[in-house]
């Protein structure tokens, strides 16, 4: 983040320049322009042959003398911008690694499953973010007909052309989404369908008095809402005070906001999800911003692993330190072993202990060293054989 700031600085510099630079140039084309106009209009009213090469000849060198100091001025000021056009590189090569090469595993995608999953994260991301033409193309290319089907591409158009809609302040394809998907919206206990009503009841309202029939007889749809959203109809009932004066200089002009669209489409887009089994943040995504978020941290292991020539960070499952990116991108339990205070994995997976305790498979191996039947808990007097351990799973 620092340091994108410090080249935004550079940048911001530099446009600061280009701003004045083109204004000024502006200002004075146009002075030297009708200085010229000034000078031709002067010329033709001298009527004597000899008056008129004189005046000629001085008007002509002085405004040669003004455009040469115009065009020395300019040139200065364009080879100040081109200084700081090039402070922009430097500040990019100073604050970024220019080559990442070192950072990737020619092995990561090896086997033909593995790429054919990479493909179908994309084809998803695509069929997310409404690039159906590009993700039909990938499909064709990458030879997944039978895996990204028409049946898997319907859900995915029809939520990004209601939410086309919903940027558009139109909620009627999303209200009939709603209703068509009650039983499902209703086990998962959504408002959405009652925040689309509200939505639509406060565009009513705004139509002003010759909407008043339009809004009392739409207000009827609040009723299947009324045992769990009670408060929030009586204030939208509220709201009809205001009907004739608008609701801009009264107290419910926060139903005026944007934030309430994007709110919608959030919770559109959560509930879609939701009923689609897919997590509302697309994988693909997930997986790019918890990259760039490792990446300086996993670029200076590179180079201390380099110089010391302890081989690619990239060679094992694990990295050899823990990187922090964040608590929205933790996804499992971590489990740290209190024995050799190291982080279990799949090779050294939690046991737990019949006394509940719970410890490492290497800590157990290294208290099974001694060759006997029975081990004792580090944290307690009881007793038991090393096979009555069992692995547990977070």
């Amino acid at each position: 983040m620092d340091s994108l700031v410090a080249v935004e600085k550079e940048i911001d510099k530099a446009l600061d320049l280009f701003e004045n630079f083109y204004d000024g140039v502006d200002q004075n084309l146009n002075k030297a322009i009708d200085h010229l106009v000034s000078i031709i209009n002067d010329l033709t009213k001298i009527e004597s042959e000899q008056t008129f090469k004189l005046s000629a000849d001085d008007s002509i060198s002085m405004c040669k003398e003004q455009v040469k100091e115009l065009i020395k001025h300019y040139s200065d000021k364009h080879k100040d911008l081109h200084a700081n056009i090039s402070k922009i590189g430097k500040a990019i090569d100073k604050n970024f690694v220019a080559d990442y090469g070192n950072m990737s595993h020619v092995n990561l995608i090896d086997t033909v499953e593995k790429k054919m999953h990479l493909n179908e994260a994309i084809c998803e991301h695509l069929l997310r973010s409404g690039h159906l033409e590009v993700c039909e193309t990938l499909v064709e290319e990458a030879g997944l007909v039978k895996k990204i089907d028409e049946d898997k591409k319907r859900p995915f158009v029809q939520m990004n052309y209601i939410l086309n809609k919903l940027k558009e302040k139109d909620v009627s394809p999303a209200l009939e989404w709603c209703q068509i998907n009650c039983k499902e919206l209703k086990a998962i206990s959504s408002n959405l369908e009652f925040k689309l009503h509200r939505l639509r009841f406060i565009q009513l309202i705004q139509q002003g008095p010759k909407a008043q029939l339009e809004v009392l007889k739409y207000s009827r749809n609040f009723t299947q809402f009324a045992n769990d959203c009670h408060k929030e109809i009586q204030r939208l009932m509220g709201s009809l005070i205001y009907l004739n004066s608008g609701l801009e200089n009264s107290p419910y002009s926060c139903y005026l906001g944007a934030e309430l669209w994007e709110e919608i489409e959030e919770e559109f887009t959560k509930n879609a999800c939701k009923l689609m089994d897919l997590p509302v943040e697309c994988p693909l995504d997930v997986c790019i911003n918890t990259g760039c978020r490792a990446l300086p941290a996993l670029v200076n292991i590179v180079q201390v692993m380099q110089q010391t020539q302890c081989g690619h960070i990239l060679s094992k499952d694990e990295l050899p330190i823990e990187i922090d990116v964040g608590q929205n991108y933790r996804f499992h339990s971590v489990f740290s072993c209190p024995i050799l205070r190291q982080q279990t994995t799949d090779s050294n997976p939690p046991m737990r202990l019949i006394c509940g305790h719970v410890i490492s498979k290497d800590a157990l191996t290294k208290l099974n060293n001694s060759g006997k039947n029975r081990i004792k808990c580090p944290y307690c007097p009881m007793e038991q054989a090393p096979g009555e351990a069992k692995q547990m799973l977070f």
